[in-house]
């Protein structure tokens, strides 16, 4: 049977595309973290075994993964589903390969990305050149024209060491959630109220290239 990797947008149930819908009507187990929604659950895998992972990195989410792999070589269909889209620094992909090395057929459904949707809900005009970061992985004084941070809730209180004066950053926090919220930082203005997690940072350029360059 196939483990398939799911894509399940930045909260929203209703951001999630009719292939990852018809995937979860059929699956027997559904591995989902704390930042998927438990209403989409709810509403699409009805048969599910659900398993939750809480909030989980390194080797516990290694171990989750191993776990579904197993399931599948027992003739399960399972989901696991990740937020955003799994494709975004390989996660899901990386799941796969493991998967397909022990013999298991293995789907990626893409998703909606938690910054797109951040930029649809707040009218963010990302430009023609975007770089995807995940934090700490950004250096100070590089920023193309738009950067956006994933994984950012670590770096609230440095945000003014990545702007020059007329860069802005716009730190979104729970996009998507009924209480997502948007803040602006100019240049080297602190940042005066803490956001909530999960969050991204817009960081806005006027720049055509490469900041310090």
């Amino acid at each position: 049977m196939a483990l398939y990797v799911i894509g399940a947008g930045p909260w929203d149930p209703d951001l999630i595309t009719v292939k990852a819908i018809k995937a979860l009507a059929k699956v027997q187990v559904a591995y989902y973290s704390s930042l998927i929604n438990p209403e989409l659950i709810r509403r699409y895998a009805p048969r599910a075994k659900l398993i939750y992972m809480g909030h989980v990195r390194g080797d516990e989410h290694e171990g989750y993964v191993k776990e579904a792999i197993e399931y599948a070589k027992g003739g399960l269909e399972v989901a696991f589903l990740k937020n955003g889209d799994p494709t975004l620094f390989s996660r899901g992909v990386r799941i796969c390969k493991e998967a397909k090395a022990q013999g298991v057929e293995c789907i990626i459904i893409p998703g909606v990305p938690s910054f797109t949707a951040a930029a649809a809900e707040y009218g963010l005009e990302l430009g023609d050149l975007i770089t995807l970061v995940s934090y700490p992985n950004i250096a100070k004084g590089v920023v193309r024209r738009t950067t956006v941070l994933f994984m950012a809730s670590a770096a609230f209180d440095k945000i003014n060491e990545y702007l020059r004066n007329n860069d802005e950053a716009l730190v979104v926090s729970r996009v998507t959630y009924p209480d997502s919220a948007l803040i602006k930082v100019k240049g080297n203005k602190p940042l005066k109220l803490k956001p909530l997690t999960p969050s991204l940072i817009f960081i806005m350029s006027d720049d055509h290239g490469v900041n310090g360059t």
